[in-house]
């Protein structure tokens, strides 16, 4: 089985947490039966901040097109729903041919979360004068505020909403992004890197499924990540817990954000704080050409209204290095990364969230996402 996306999961029941390398193909466990995983420590204690994010999903998928009004181009890259840092470098490269193909030279990019940065940088890299112009600089954006996980077909559009072509356009996408991921692997910082997610069973499920027809695509990508294995009751680290257990890339958003950044301005981009209060400010800036990676906010400033918010809500726990592995159980996701372990509750299916515009943290939802992970105990 491949790495499933985040509700495909196993539901579970137990108390505290553990690590190790998935065995590939038809290895041995040994590895994996062999040392005693760290655990993790879901206690307020541990508990840095709180962060809510609203993702901007779109019934027919990412918007990717050029739009003109008079002598402004625009080419829209938007609406990612939580597949943005998965898809980010597919989709920036599309953009980056469309506005390449206009004839011009100079460009401004609106908007430096990830799907921003990404577009810029592959405009940069073409020789393009580039201008990035956000109210938010990355580590202020919904961006910063994601799980971190390669999920490419979460809340990615639903499927009698969008066009013929469009799971072919995502498996473009998903399979130009994954190896740039990849080759960000043993960097300085860590900004991506495989951990061992134990999906473990025994707990509230099976769960309903969703109401509304979201498209889950992962199975079109088989094989390119390491395959995932049963996890049987007497290799189980969880105290006899069944499940699957297998490698996910894991993005360390604060490293991989930064990193970016300095590749951006390093081949000599330009980042602009600007407010933009309506559509008129963003085409009257100065470049022929604009690139809209507003996510969420294209709602307000470019009129779309088939944007949904769906919310997401991420309890940051202090890192532990020592404890390097991610958890789902009971319909919450628990993913140990370099910058912190984050803790989300992620419903029982895609509906939750869904429609949902309050960007306010919620103490009870971190409460009862944390207290699910410490009924979990290691072997």
């Amino acid at each position: 089985m491949e790495a499933v996306g985040r509700r495909s999961f196993l539901a579970g029941s137990g108390a505290t947490l553990l690590a190790g390398c998935a065995a590939r193909g038809g290895a041995p466990l040994a590895a994996l039966r062999s040392p005693r995983l760290a655990p993790l420590h879901f206690d307020r204690e541990h508990l840095m901040r709180t962060t809510v994010c609203l993702r901007p999903f779109r019934p027919a998928g990412p918007r990717l097109e050029i739009e003109r009004f008079g002598e402004k181009t625009v080419i829209h890259n938007y609406g990612h729903g939580g597949s943005g840092w998965s898809l980010s470098w597919g989709c920036a490269a599309e953009a980056t041919a469309l506005a390449r193909s206009s004839g011009h030279d100079r460009f401004a990019v609106v908007g430096a979360g990830v799907i921003g940065m990404t577009t810029a940088l592959r405009l940069v890299e073409t020789g393009a004068q580039v201008t990035i112009y956000a109210e938010e600089f990355p580590a202020e954006t919904r961006s910063a505020r994601a799980t971190g996980v390669w999920s490419p077909s979460s809340r990615i559009a639903l499927g009698d909403a969008v066009a013929p072509d469009f799971v072919d356009r995502w498996e473009r996408w998903s399979r130009s992004a994954h190896p740039v991921h990849q080759g960000m692997i043993g960097l300085a910082g860590d900004p991506v890197e495989y951990v061992t997610q134990y999906n473990l069973g025994g707990g509230d499920g099976p769960y309903p499924a969703a109401s509304r027809d979201f498209l889950h695509l992962d199975r079109r990508l088989r094989g390119l990540n390491p395959p995932w294995q049963d996890l049987e009751a007497d290799q189980s680290p969880f105290l006899g817990r069944e499940g699957r257990f297998g490698p996910v890339l894991v993005f360390n958003v604060a490293s991989y954000a930064d990193r970016l950044s300095q590749l951006f301005l390093l081949r000599g981009g330009k980042m602009l704080r600007t407010a933009f209060p309506s559509r008129a400010e963003v085409l009257a800036l100065p470049e022929p050409l604009v690139v809209n990676c507003m996510g969420y906010g294209a709602r307000a400033i470019w009129g779309d209204e088939s944007i949904v918010p769906v919310r997401g809500q991420i309890g940051w726990l202090m890192p532990q290095p020592e404890a390097r592995y991610a958890i789902h159980y009971k319909g919450v996701n628990a993913v140990s990364r370099r910058d912190g372990v984050v803790v989300q509750y992620l419903g029982q299916n895609d509906d939750w969230g869904f429609g949902e515009d309050r960007e306010v943290v919620d103490h009870d939802e971190t409460d009862r996402a944390l207290a699910a992970m410490r009924e979990l105990v290691l072997a």
